[in-house]
């Protein structure tokens, strides 16, 4: 299928292949527009295509230890071998036959022990990703794996600081299902946030859902989606599946995510000083550092030790997202108790602003 079409109330997703279809004409017909379309030909010159199969990992990495959602999106996490996982797809199934839901291994961040693999993947020139200029090793970690058996699903979502994404199917048929930000509003519930199941809606709690038309394609081995910023979206596996996606910053989304961006880069460097280390991609801090908020205590001092009480707020938490003001406030109480860290609130602005400049470029 060439263009998008209606049928009924469906569009199917257009697809392009990048013989006819340059770099710049891709960034303008779609990621400035903000449009989902499918890449044929792209992944033909990527050495991960064709490579990185469940075999191939088995073989090779089958030792990795890795985070499978056991209950579904969200559910219970199990840590476990990959070789383990794979060799389990058939008793997933089985018991997914009964109505369990089947285990996923969701966004593993496998650069963290595996770094020689980024070598295998070719993102540019279609992807040109900003990300890529933030000073000082602090890109954020938004390059992911996903591995499962058939029926492993995402249910609905919106990628995170609503950024632009790409994602390829290295192994096996994904089908997706993609919304128009401006439908957001029939997905969402209004009273508690949560996502209406797209495929069994409540239609008590999303009366309007039927007024929300998807964009859907099959994504098949060697394929791969382009989704816009702020669409929410959902895909469910087909068959035995392996998939690589990342989150990256396009030109045109610079000042929506900049701010979000700053942000974080000021907690992570907030968090490795205390460390005395560089975070991985995995690590649980990382996921605050990415989306800010506040730590529980015992956390905190399980994953930072006694340094966790240089980050304590007020109120006896650890708060990554101190306002300038706050960090103001006491580092003059502990000025006069004669206890001031080395790095003043004047350094610590400073070192924003150097971030934005540097990103800014």
């Amino acid at each position: 299928m060439s263009s998008s079409q209606v049928d009924g109330l469906v569009y199917a997703c257009e697809r392009r292949h990048v013989k006819d279809l340059s770099p710049e004409e891709f960034e303008r017909q779609y990621i400035a527009r903000g449009i989902p379309v499918i890449l044929e030909g792209l992944l033909d010159q990527w050495p991960c295509y064709r490579k990185w199969t469940t075999e191939y990992f088995r073989e090779n990495h089958g030792d990795e230890m890795a985070d499978v959602d056991m209950g579904g999106h969200g559910g219970v996490k199990n840590w476990m071998k990959l070789r383990d996982y794979i060799d389990s797809y058939e008793q997933y199934l089985e018991a997914a036959a009964g109505g369990a839901p089947v285990p996923y291994l969701r966004v593993w961040n496998f650069l963290d022990t595996l770094p020689q693999l980024e070598e295998d993947v070719s993102i540019e020139p279609y992807f040109k990703d900003y990300f890529k200029k933030t000073p000082g090793g602090l890109a954020p970690p938004f390059l992911w794996l996903f591995f499962g058996p058939k029926g492993v699903r995402s249910n609905l979502h919106v990628d995170i600081w609503f950024t632009d994404a790409w994602l390829c199917n290295l192994e096996g048929s994904k089908h997706f299902w993609l919304y128009h930000p401006s439908h957001r509003k029939y997905l969402q519930s209004d009273v508690d946030n949560k996502w209406v199941n797209h495929e069994a809606p409540d239609r008590e709690k999303f009366p309007d859902f039927d007024k929300a038309i998807p964009v859907e394609a099959i994504l098949k081995a060697g394929e791969m989606i382009y989704i816009p910023r702020k669409w929410p979206h959902a895909a469910v596996a087909l068959d035995n599946t392996v998939s690589l996606t990342s989150n990256f910053l396009a030109e045109c989304n610079r000042k929506n995510v900049m701010q979000l961006l700053v942000k974080y880069m000021s907690r992570r460097q907030k968090c490795e000083k205390i460390l005395g280390r560089a975070l991985r991609g995995g690590d649980n801090l990382m996921k605050f550092c990415c989306h800010g908020g506040r730590i529980p205590i015992e956390a905190a001092k399980a994953i930072m030790g006694a340094a966790f009480k240089l980050l304590l707020n007020k109120e006896g938490e650890v708060d990554l997202d101190k306002s300038s003001d706050e960090e103001e406030e006491e580092e003059m109480d502990e000025a006069e108790e004669g206890t001031i860290g080395e790095d003043s609130i004047e350094e610590e602005r400073a070192i924003q602003e150097e971030n934005a400049a540097m990103m800014e470029e």
